[in-house]
């Protein structure tokens, strides 16, 4: 992210310009090691299609349909942030146990193409469009932090163009929203630094908007990830924030620590308005990532990757351990409470989203190594995929060593319909270190720990990014 960027967005203008030089000796310090520049951080610089891929293992036969994640990929090599570059999709089509084809594509967007300014721009359809993937009502869309949704071509990872539901989403929509696994309702929200902070949507199955409400909060909060359960939708307000002065004064993304801001959960019916929402207090914490949400009883249930804190120097300050918790809000009583459910760090925790919005017995996450979770020793880090069985405690681990790392791990039903809770494969971009490629990888949910049941060797490295999804061609239209 950029300067100008933010001042547009926020309609600083001419005399945030000025304001900036007036600032300029309070510009936050640079990170002694910029770590999105080194190692498998660094982009790729070419798009590629390869259609002559080759397999170790097998694919299995019933899976039909397109695995596709996003990520950062500044396309001229250089971000002020981890988070800044261009939006760039990584895919592979999988039919008839074969590998069809891989693509890497940028998301093509005013920002990518140069013609204004980056994440967080004064237009909705000006953003990157560089976290997740989305598909619904018909449409694969790549999702960014800010701005409008993107319409992707599921047959060649092409950008069609932004989507802004018939001109009914009113700016920024998350990169997490969740689909009703019953109903096909989508829920969502968007986050912004000016107010209203928080604006909460639904959209039928169609992808038809049916609710827009804005939320009331206390200040701009950094929101990115929500909650749902069968009857309510819970937003969170933490204390990493947008400060005014890191945007002036030329912060790549002007979010921080804030230590007199709350920390609490706001649950609200999914058809309620801001007047229904109740807020629970909860110990200070941060949270990027829910795994899966539900009621049980008068509780509402959120598991989630919680941070005691971070970003508290500025927002190059990533390395605090997460560890998967979980929140409890009873809605009679008022009253919350947290556990810590595995004491080793994690973060980007997956379900099966079948199971999405209703009690569940498993999760996955990424391994982090703690010893080396620094800017310095992250080359030197050890990774994996962790499988939690969250009623007896368990959990059966991926850890390949120091030279393979994987990425986040989306899990793909064997069946359609029916079928056990965890009977299904684990989807992950595998990174090796020492040949500085890449390989799509198929895990067996029932036992990761034996490694990938297939492997496909990539012809470009896939670099470190964030969330993907499994389309079946059963849901392609």
């Amino acid at each position: 992210m950029k300067r100008r960027d933010f001042l547009g967005y926020t309609g600083l203008g001419a005399l945030g310009v000025a304001a900036s030089s007036v600032l300029g000796g309070c510009s936050e310090e640079e990170p002694s090691v910029k770590f999105w520049q080194h190692g498998n951080f660094r982009p790729v610089s070419e798009e590629v299609t390869e259609t002559n891929l080759k397999i170790e293992g097998s694919i299995p036969p019933e899976l039909s349909g397109l695995y596709v994640r996003n990520g950062t990929n500044s396309s001229n090599g250089i971000s002020d942030h981890f988070f800044g570059g261009d939006g760039m999709m990584h895919g592979v089509r999988l039919e008839g146990g074969e590998a069809k084809w891989y693509r890497n594509r940028y998301v093509n967007t005013p920002v990518y193409r140069k013609e204004t300014g980056g994440f967080g721009a004064p237009k909705p359809e000006d953003t990157t469009s560089a976290v997740s993937m989305l598909y619904h009502g018909g449409e694969l869309m790549s999702l960014g932090e800010f701005g409008y949704p993107y319409l992707v071509d599921p047959d060649d990872l092409s950008t069609k163009g932004a989507f802004n539901y018939d001109g009914k989403l009113p700016g920024n929509m998350t990169a997490h929203p969740r689909i009703d696994p019953v109903t096909g309702e989508l829920l969502f929200f968007g986050y912004n630094v000016v107010q209203p902070y928080l604006t909460y949507m639904r959209a039928d199955a169609a992808g038809n908007m049916l609710q827009v409400e804005p939320i009331e909060m206390t200040g701009p909060s950094m929101v990115h990830d929500f909650a749902v359960t069968d009857h309510y939708v819970v937003f969170m307000e933490m204390p990493v924030r947008f400060s005014w002065t890191m945007a002036i004064s030329g912060s790549g993304l002007p979010f921080k620590w804030d230590d007199d801001a709350p920390s609490r959960f706001g649950v609200m019916p999914r058809n309620g308005t801001n007047a229904d929402v109740k807020w629970f207090d909860v110990p200070t914490c941060f949270i990027f990532h829910i795994m899966n949400s539900y009621e049980q009883g008068d509780d509402v249930i959120v598991d989630a990757a919680r941070y005691d804190n971070l970003w508290v120097k500025n927002s190059h300050d990533f390395f605090h351990p997460a560890h998967l918790s979980r929140f409890s809000m009873n809605m009679k009583t008022g009253q919350a409470s947290v556990q810590r459910i595995h004491d080793h760090a994690m973060e980007f925790p997956t379900v099966n989203r079948n199971y999405w919005t209703k009690d569940y017995r498993y999760g996955y996450s990424l391994v982090v190594d703690e010893k080396n979770d620094s800017p310095e020793r992250i080359g030197q880090s050890e990774g994996g995929i962790r499988k939690y069985d969250l009623k007896t405690g368990a959990e059966d681990s991926y850890l390949p060593g120091p030279s393979l790392t994987p990425a986040e791990a989306i899990f793909i039903p064997a069946r359609e319909s029916g079928g056990s809770e965890d009977e299904g494969y684990l989807a992950s971009y595998v990174y090796d270190k020492n040949a500085q490629t890449s390989a799509f990888c198929l895990f067996d949910a029932t036992k990761v720990s034996a490694g990938p049941i297939a492997k496909v060797q990539l012809p470009v490295r896939v670099p470190v990014g964030f969330h993907g999804v499994w389309v079946p061609d059963s849901v392609v239209s």
